[in-house]
């Protein structure tokens, strides 16, 4: 299937060219990632990430290896008598050892990674891409969150941006297609834009080129302005 207009294809990630991203996740983040103690929802976005920034994987790695070593130098606890039936019981669990490929009639994920393939189609079976405004489409994900969070696929249309808006909590914004700008920056593919209550923005996608997000919300989004206004008299 060919990718939609304005969107890069997986085999354009290899190619000679390869743009390293400019904004990381902070170090205490990849550090719980490596230690397993993230949320699914925050886990994927650091995932996703890792992919697209080998300086990443590399910090990952360190900590890992770190990890590891002091395990080893921890001493033997004694474990509970059943421990290891316990063991054996998880392993019971079937692991698909070759998952099957994604099939897919959508070319917004025909050229994401394939993780995101995965879940946007599990997604696509109950549900569909909703219009948020003109020209921004949202897709919900089947994962785990804060009980007013969200896990979204976000896809804006070339020039076009999300309404002007601040934050009730943390929300993290990864770039998986094209590029968006803000009052902070310029965010390309691989980077990761984390705002929280004190950052006001619209994120605009730049002429030529649809943007695809993944974004992750632990408290619902604020719109300013008139939109605001009637957000809040709809009491959300």
């Amino acid at each position: 299937m060919a990718p939609q207009a304005g969107l890069q294809s997986p085999a354009q990630d290899h190619g000679a060219v390869a743009l390293t991203p400019s904004h990381h996740p902070p170090l205490e983040l990849l550090f719980d990632y490596a230690a397993g103690t993230l949320g699914p929802a925050t886990a994927l976005v650091i995932e996703m990430h890792l992919a697209l920034c080998p300086h990443c994987r590399d910090e990952v790695a360190t900590f890992e290896s770190a990890g590891g070593e002091l395990l080893e130098a921890i001493g033997p606890v004694a474990m509970a008598a059943d421990a290891f039936d316990q063991l054996l019981r998880r392993l019971d669990v079937p692991v698909e050892a070759n998952p099957a490929p994604v099939e897919t009639d959508d070319p917004i994920l025909a050229v994401l990674p394939k993780a995101i393939q995965r879940i946007g189609a599990q997604a696509l079976a109950t549900t569909k891409w909703r219009t948020l405004v003109p020209g921004v489409r949202v897709l919900d994900l089947p994962l785990p969150t804060a009980p007013k969070g969200t896990v979204q696929l976000i896809k804006v249309g070339a020039g076009r941006g999300v309404p002007r808006h601040t934050h009730a909590g943390n929300e993290f914004t990864l770039v998986l297609n094209g590029v968006f700008n803000d009052e902070n920056g310029h965010f390309a593919k691989g980077d990761l834009q984390i705002t929280d209550p004190t950052v006001t923005h619209r994120p605009l996608a730049e002429p030529g080129e649809m943007c695809v997000v993944l974004a992750v919300t632990d408290a619902p989004l604020r719109l300013t302005g008139m939109l605001g206004v009637i957000q809040r008299s709809l009491g959300y």
